[in-house]
């Protein structure tokens, strides 16, 4: 199925969870109701901006479009905010080399070889 017809399917589902008409998701989204319409048969897709829009209004913080998950939260205070923008954009990993990541209570340890990505929890050290 087409991308756009599969996101159009989800943006009329949330709209008919919250019993709302076309026009009204037009009017709080500051678009042309027919706009609606067409992202909702799949025949256009919102821009990003208007997309996050859409999801606020229809209380929506996923689509499944194709084999990705799109996510749409608010970030609730400044931690939040810090916490994605020192997120690492890239991760390069060398082969035969290994490395550890710790985050959030929980250890991995992450081993490239030309077999393939070997995931595994890492070994905690003992506090005592």
């Amino acid at each position: 199925m087409d991308w756009k017809k599969e996101l159009g399917i989800q943006l009329r589902e949330g709209r008919n969870d919250l019993s709302l008409f076309q026009d009204d998701v037009a009017e709080q989204a500051e678009i042309h109701k027919n706009m609606i319409g067409r992202y909702e048969n799949g025949g256009a897709a919102p821009e990003l901006d208007l997309l996050i829009r859409l999801a606020v209004i229809l209380d929506k913080q996923e689509f499944q479009i194709g084999n990705h998950l799109v996510v749409i939260r608010a970030i609730d205070d400044e931690d939040d905010a810090e916490k994605i923008s020192s997120q690492p954009k890239q991760l390069r990993l060398k082969y035969g080399e290994e490395y550890v990541f710790d985050s959030h209570g929980t250890s991995m340890k992450i081993q490239p070889q030309k077999e393939g990505l070997f995931i595994t929890p890492a070994q905690r050290k003992a506090t005592g």
